[in-house]
């Protein structure tokens, strides 16, 4: 559609404009990116957005859209979603919202905190620790009878 491809193309300028993003060509596609962190691309179909949290799940809710990958195997979890351009009205604000999730950096990956010394002990380790301490009383307590 010429007139999806006239959208991409102005908000790819914008980008590129205001917020210092860079333009490329990955995967044989037309992207934008910040800080080398792609977050739009568009194809023949639509639109591609890395999108989290609320912004993934509005975006998913459009009529068409789908989970997407650039490599072309996607997943249920996937970042990505392709927003058919039937909807490249509402391309704006989902750009908006890559490119402030991308700005932030993918915040899905887990964090790992300093250590603060062993773990604490599961309930059932406290049973076993009891019942043997139980048990080695009893067995003091025993004696030989002759």
């Amino acid at each position: 559609m010429a007139n999806a491809r006239t959208r991409y193309d102005t908000i790819s300028e914008f980008m590129q404009r205001e917020h210092d993003a860079t333009g490329a060509l990955l995967y044989a596609k037309p992207s934008v990116q910040i800080n080398g962190t792609p977050f739009l691309f568009y194809t023949n179909t639509g639109m591609a957005f890395r999108l989290s949290a609320k912004a993934r799940d509005y975006a998913l809710a459009l009529p068409g859209s789908t989970v997407w990958s650039p490599l072309g195997a996607a997943q249920a979890s996937s970042p990505w979603v392709l927003v058919p351009a039937s909807q490249f009205l509402r391309w704006d604000r989902l750009a908006i919202d890559a490119l402030r999730h991308a700005e932030a950096g993918d915040t899905r990956r887990p964090q790992a905190l300093p250590s603060q010394g062993p773990p604490p002990l599961p309930p059932a380790a406290h049973r076993w620790r009891d019942s043997i301490k139980n048990l080695m009383e009893k067995a003091s307590a025993l004696r030989l009878v002759r």
